[in-house]
């Protein structure tokens, strides 16, 4: 009995033993916060090292030395919020940076966090530098409900999220409100363009306001259309494919590519479109031509500031042009032919595949790319935030006037970029379709043409 008991009371201390070392390893695990694929490099995270200890990451832009600066106002704003968080900002003109990034993926030396445009989003998802974000957007409930799908979408990959957008330049309609005040320039009396104009609405202004020598418009007996000294609009379609046509054939049920990213441009719905254009020009007189645009500066959205031009689409970044050029201007959306369409330019952030610290990486991304920071970006009054809960503090500093730009987001077109669309927009296409669009050359022909070099 007494061997009994002394055997049974080593079996209870050995279990009591046994008890505390598997509690110890759990309290253990519990100090160092959980495990899991946010946070342990054996499921692909970055480290499993406290949160709070410190840390360097980098992020890198393109961009001005003005541009530079005020990022990296930002960044230091960041840092005051996340002071165990050093980021270090690497900087570098346009073509620097695209460059720089394929050989930084070739070498393994990416930075953590990288600035992305929409138009290279496929170019380099293929090469597979960008992390999903779907997962940690989701795990640390990201508000994606302020951020317009136009913009979202332009910066999926494969339909995965790899990229979150922080700014956006906006297509919008211009008027030269100084033309539409002076009786001697506008003797009919046209009105200025309601908000969501027609293409009708449009044209009926655009020939009151295009003007002879002589002060007869577009639309009176005897007009001199060879001695034309104001135009109604300048438009030039076939170098402003991306910006321009393209919203324009959306508007009418069309599309500049296909899904197959094959011209999309002989449907009877982008006939008509690109038929409407050659019409403003060669016959209705209305719109400047290829080289009365070169004698008005070169810049089809430039072309308000010579105070020639009564209205001409262009990007919320001309408003300097113009505040620049003295131009009293008004804005209003895109000219529609069935619906109210614009191209959004989103600019966004992407975390590197390859991060040694996800968790610095994603506080960064979040930041930049949620309320605090894209308040901060609205604040300093030089880029249009994705993000809508800063809309408050755009408006507030650039004005009243300037919230369309906001609103305008919600007709952005989702057209991805892809290789063969960006050697259609910024290689070939301009000089091939520059001329015919105008109603010099032959369109037919020259559309054969670059469906051939899409194939």
């Amino acid at each position: 009995m007494k061997t009994k008991s002394k055997w049974l009371f080593s079996a209870m201390i050995l279990v009591l033993t046994m008890a505390i070392v598997i509690t110890g390893c759990g309290k253990s695990n519990n100090t160092g916060g959980e495990t899991n694929s946010a946070n342990n490099p054996e499921t692909g995270g970055s480290s499993n090292a406290p949160s709070d200890e410190p840390v360097t990451i980098t992020y890198s832009q393109w961009g001005t030395a003005e541009e530079l600066q005020r990022t990296q106002e930002l960044l230091d704003k960041f840092t005051a919020a996340n002071p165990n968080i050093t980021v270090k900002l690497e900087g570098k003109d346009w073509a620097s940076y695209w460059d720089g990034l394929t050989a930084n993926a070739a070498g393994g030396t990416l930075p953590d966090v990288l600035k992305t445009s929409y138009a290279y989003i496929d170019k380099y998802a293929d090469l597979g530098i960008f992390k999903e974000l779907d997962g940690l957007l989701s795990e640390n409930s990201f508000d994606l409900s302020n951020i317009d799908d136009s913009l979202l979408g332009l910066h999926k990959y494969q339909d995965k999220q790899v990229s979150l957008p922080i700014d956006a330049n906006v297509i919008v309609w211009y008027y030269n409100k100084a033309l539409f005040a002076d009786p001697k320039t506008n003797p009919k009396g046209a009105a200025v363009p309601t908000l969501e104009p027609t293409w009708d609405e449009i044209v009926d202004i655009a020939t009151k306001m295009t003007l002879d020598k002589n002060g007869k418009s577009a639309d009176d007996p005897g007009f001199d259309s060879k001695n034309i000294v104001q135009w109604g609009l300048s438009l030039s379609p076939g170098s402003s494919m991306d910006w321009f046509l393209e919203p324009e054939l959306w508007s009418n049920g069309a599309k500049l590519v296909n899904d197959d990213d094959t011209l999309a441009l002989d449907t009877p719905e982008a006939q008509e479109v690109l038929n409407f254009f050659i019409d403003l020009t060669k016959n209705k007189k209305i719109n400047t031509t290829p080289a009365q645009i070169e004698g008005l500066g070169g810049d089809v959205n430039l072309t308000l500031t010579t105070g020639k031009v009564a209205m001409n689409p262009g990007g919320s970044w001309n408003t300097t042009n113009y505040q620049e050029a003295k131009i009293d201007y008004g804005i209003s959306f895109l000219p529609k032919f069935k619906t109210n369409q614009t191209v959004v330019q989103p600019a966004g952030l992407a975390i590197s595949a390859s991060t040694k610290h996800e968790e610095a990486a994603y506080k960064l991304l979040a930041w930049l790319a949620g309320p605090d920071g894209q308040t901060e970006l609205a604040k300093q009054g030089y880029s249009i935030p994705a993000n809508k809960a800063a809309a408050d503090a755009y408006v507030q500093t650039v004005g009243e006037a300037n919230k369309i730009f906001l609103d305008a987001q919600q007709y952005g077109i989702v057209s991805p970029f892809t290789a063969k669309k960006t050697d259609l927009v910024w290689t070939y296409g301009e000089q091939a379709l520059k001329l015919p669009l105008s109603g010099e050359g032959d369109l037919q022909a020259a559309l054969k043409d670059l469906a051939s070099k899409m194939q």
